[in-house]
């Protein structure tokens, strides 16, 4: 049975972030329509993940406009905690609590934030977990699961909350590699039932085979945006065509 998530769309205009000195966010310009899957690429320190913690407020940008479904995140009068109930992110790593159970890292936010009772909370959970294949290991402990099951319980504990958007920045860079394609394919299947998904990713072949659009970003700024088969496919601009080159072509790229 195909899920029909909420809609959401994300409005991004004129977006600064600086840390100190050094300007990460050189205003950032996009739009995202309900139900599209947007892929952020471009190599480390170009303001791909500051952008994603822009958007639930984990940064605090300086300058410009973050609307998610048609609320202004930098409102001073916007309430956080109902953000962030709209708004689901998967981290690199996954943030799991140690010492309580799967079942128990995926119902607290649930009692604590939604006031969801106990029994509520756990049938919400249970068919979570069984979306992502790990009903079976609901009173594990995060130690007790490989990486990739941990990331897919990030996720299923993400589900849980109802979101109407989904961040994730990098869910995959601090797995094994065996381990790499069952959280790429919660990932396919999600977009598949419409939700509406913002990707930082170094997974090309997710990008082209799933995102609605691409956009490559370096140096705080984008550099180029378009459909999956353009941007990856064929670049226009030189820059993304370089970064592009060694991403795909590692060896090719090191032996020349």
């Amino acid at each position: 049975m195909t899920t029909q998530y909420p809609a959401s769309s994300v409005h991004i205009s004129n977006l600064h972030k600086s840390y100190g000195a050094v300007e990460v966010l050189k205003g950032i310009n996009l739009d995202v329509q309900p139900g599209e899957v947007l892929c952020l690429i471009g190599p480390s320190g170009s303001g791909k993940s500051t952008l994603l913690r822009c958007v639930n407020l984990l940064e605090t940008p300086e300058q410009g406009e973050i609307v998610v479904a048609g609320h202004n995140v930098l409102s001073p009068d916007v309430d956080i905690n109902a953000l962030r109930q709209t708004v689901g992110m998967v981290f690199q790593q996954f943030n799991l609590f140690p010492h309580l159970t799967v079942l128990e890292n995926c119902t607290v936010a649930q009692q604590k934030v939604l006031k969801r009772d106990k029994q509520q909370a756990k049938d919400i959970t249970l068919k979570n977990l069984q979306k992502v294949g790990l009903a079976d290991k609901a009173q594990r402990y995060p130690e007790q699961l490989s990486g990739g099951q941990q990331q897919r319980v990030a996720i299923a504990r993400a589900l849980s909350m109802n979101p109407q958007l989904m961040l994730f920045d990098e869910p995959t860079s601090a797995l094994d590699p065996e381990t790499v394609g069952e959280v790429l394919t919660i990932m396919r299947e999600l977009a598949e039932e419409g939700m509406t998904m913002i990707v930082v990713t170094h997974e090309m072949d997710f990008a082209r085979d799933v995102a609605d659009r691409v956009i490559f970003m370096d140096q705080g700024v984008v550099v180029e945006e378009g459909p999956a088969s353009q941007v990856i496919g064929s670049p226009q601009q030189e820059r993304t065509q370089d970064f592009l080159s060694r991403v795909l072509h590692p060896t090719q790229t090191r032996a020349q």
